[in-house]
């Protein structure tokens, strides 16, 4: 789908539901590798943004459970503190919750809600933006090398 083409669509449902600026969904989400017309332009959004809140998902889930994460992660995982793993949990408590409550659309189309999940998913999205860069920092302070310890050869 043509970029501008997407963009005029988007726009007149984002007046008629009060959605968020193309510009704005499309810097968190890439709405814009919409590639497609459909004529549930909503629904395909919500699953592009989904996208980014399934992988979001499936990260927080691999730290708190990093038994069978890369290894390459580990490191960083260890250096995370208490406030981290609060930070985490409440990040995967409302990411969750948008997963379970954007099910619901898969059953029963309706635009509507469709512009109502795309609202909430977006406001949930840029509250968590905050704890969700701490939680990367706090990673970032300790890196795997440093975390190291020296080996010897076991041949």
């Amino acid at each position: 789908m043509d970029l501008n083409v997407l963009k005029k669509e988007y726009e007149v449902l984002a007046k008629q539901y009060k959605l968020p600026s193309f510009k704005e969904i499309n810097e968190d989400f890439e709405i814009d590798k919409i590639d497609r017309p459909s004529e549930c332009l909503l629904r395909l959004i919500r699953k592009v943004i989904m996208e980014k809140v399934v992988n979001s998902l499936s990260f927080l889930d691999m730290i708190l459970s990093p038994m069978n994460a890369p290894r390459v992660y580990l490191a960083y995982f260890k250096s995370l503190n208490a406030e981290d793993k609060k930070n985490i949990d409440k990040i995967y408590d409302a990411l969750s919750e948008l997963s379970i409550f954007s099910l619901d659309l898969e059953i029963d189309y309706s635009e509507k809600n469709e512009a109502e999940m795309i609202i909430k998913i977006f406001k949930v999205w840029n509250s968590i933006k905050p704890n969700f860069r701490s939680i990367l920092a706090s990673m970032k302070k300790h890196p795997a090398a440093s975390n190291k310890k020296e080996k010897s050869y076991f041949g």
